[in-house]
């Protein structure tokens, strides 16, 4: 059967890139001392800074600033742990975690009075991406969700959902012992534009974790569809059409990595390319969705293709 190929023209050039928003310390490069026995990354936080301070006296640790890296030098490492009877979830959010004695009670919420605890968006990203390892207890279940929102949310929604922008999760259920990569959709549910993106993080299934799942999360990332063909003036340019994908490149570059992703985060096609050439690859992939992730030295960029 003929497939019907979505052509989408995308540039590989900074400007464009960061014109759209990311994650605050999507890489958990950057830690700072919040206050607890043990540093959390810049710009998220744990239980041990949660909305009762009395309670986040009692919680544990359950996060660390791990050196097993898929790049850069750290990684967040969230465990669940035992504590007073009940198994405290690794969770870290860029939000604020509401804590309580009944774990059924607690959420994760943007706190609009206090930019500490919130993280301003209004853009409309396509899918959320990111690299992981998992090393569930039993039948746990690990996740990364995010959504997009106005006014005031948390997660679970307990009734906020109206607010809901957009919402994108992936869950994590077995054993992953090399950095994996991830990819998850947004689904939206109206075109409003949203104030906030609220994310929680969790080595365990919410009031079920089982104690000791360990989750580590590196470069979560947002990818954005292009919107205009005029954004292809860029150092490295790239098209898909006919199952053919098309790459030509600026001279002033050295070389750069091409990799092509399916929706689950299986790699499916690779290549290094050289300076002055300009390159025409067949990929005969099967209908779906897929991201092509192009690296150069000084240059990231990874957008989405559509084969129907």
């Amino acid at each position: 059967m003929k497939k019907n190929v979505t052509l989408l023209v995308f540039s590989f050039v900074l400007s464009s890139f960061f014109s759209q928003t990311q994650l605050d310390n999507p890489g958990f490069e950057n830690w700072e001392n919040a206050g607890t026995s043990s540093d959390e990354p810049t710009d998220w936080s744990s239980i041990k800074t949660s909305d009762d301070p009395t309670l986040s006296g009692f919680a544990p640790v359950v996060w660390a600033q791990s050196s097993d890296a898929h790049s850069g030098n750290y990684s967040l490492e969230m465990t669940n742990v035992s504590t007073f009877g009940v198994v405290a979830n690794g969770t870290v959010t860029n939000g604020r975690i509401h804590a309580d004695f009944d774990p059924s009670l607690g959420y994760v919420f943007t706190d609009q009075t206090d930019d500490t605890w919130n993280q301003s968006f209004t853009d409309s990203p396509d899918s959320l991406v990111g690299w992981y390892k998992y090393n569930p207890s039993g039948n746990d279940k690990g996740k990364v969700e995010a959504i997009l929102h106005t006014n005031d949310a948390q997660i679970p929604e307990n009734g906020t959902v109206g607010n809901w922008v957009g919402r994108a999760r992936a869950d994590f259920t077995s054993n992953v012992s090399n950095w994996t990569r991830f990819s998850v959709p947004f689904n939206y549910y109206n075109s409003t534009t949203p104030s906030y993106i609220l994310l929680v993080l969790t080595s365990g299934d919410s009031t079920i974790a089982v104690n000791g799942s360990q989750l580590l999360l590196d470069d979560l990332e947002l990818i954005y569809l292009p919107t205009s063909l005029n954004e292809i003036d860029s150092p490295i340019k790239c098209w898909f059409s006919n199952n053919i994908l098309h790459t030509g490149i600026n001279p002033s570059l050295n070389s750069y990595s091409l990799n092509v992703y399916d929706i689950s985060g299986k790699l499916v096609f690779n290549e290094q390319v050289r300076s002055f050439q300009s390159k025409e690859f067949y990929l005969d992939f099967s209908k779906g969705i897929y991201l092509v992730n192009l690296r150069s030295e000084t240059q990231n960029q990874t957008l989405k293709i559509i084969v129907q």
